[in-house]
């Protein structure tokens, strides 16, 4: 069977962001959060329902071995992966539950953020823009720590 090469495309955001600086990653259990920029008050990111996430390197030295960087993958910004290696992993991996179904991950899409000192990769059915201000922030981190009480 042939099988399809992965394609990487750049997503343009509403918001311009820098991708060559911090960031932070709040991971939940169904979502993850990627803040990028913090200007007059509001914190702005992107948010992916997810349960599956990957951060750290490579870097931007060595991205360059980062096998998706021959089909098109950046040194900074947002992509999106289609034929994604790494979800027909996540589908290969699930085949020994007894109620499998490639077709749990279908809609599935891999995203890329590309920064100078890290990476990060998620599989997620969606993301959106967002901002939101500290004191909201705060109530997401309370809630998720107040789900670790026994």
């Amino acid at each position: 069977m042939f099988e399809k090469k992965p394609i990487v495309k750049e997503i343009k955001l509403g918001r311009e962001y820098d991708f060559s600086y911090e960031n932070f990653v709040l991971a939940t259990q169904h979502e993850v959060y990627l803040l990028i920029e913090k200007s007059e008050g509001l914190i702005y990111g992107i948010k992916f329902k997810s349960r599956l996430v990957k951060y750290g390197s490579p870097n931007d030295e060595v991205r360059g071995g980062h096998p998706l960087t021959k089909y098109g993958l950046g040194f900074y910004g947002l992509f999106e992966v289609e034929n994604s290696p790494w979800i027909k992993e996540q589908i290969e991996l699930n085949k020994v539950h007894p109620r499998h179904s490639d077709s749990l991950f279908s809609g599935l899409s891999h995203f890329v953020a590309c920064f100078q000192d890290v990476m990060l990769e998620v599989t997620s059915k969606s993301y959106e823009e967002f901002q939101i201000t500290q004191e909201e922030l705060d109530l997401i981190l309370q809630e998720q720590v107040s789900n670790l009480e026994a």
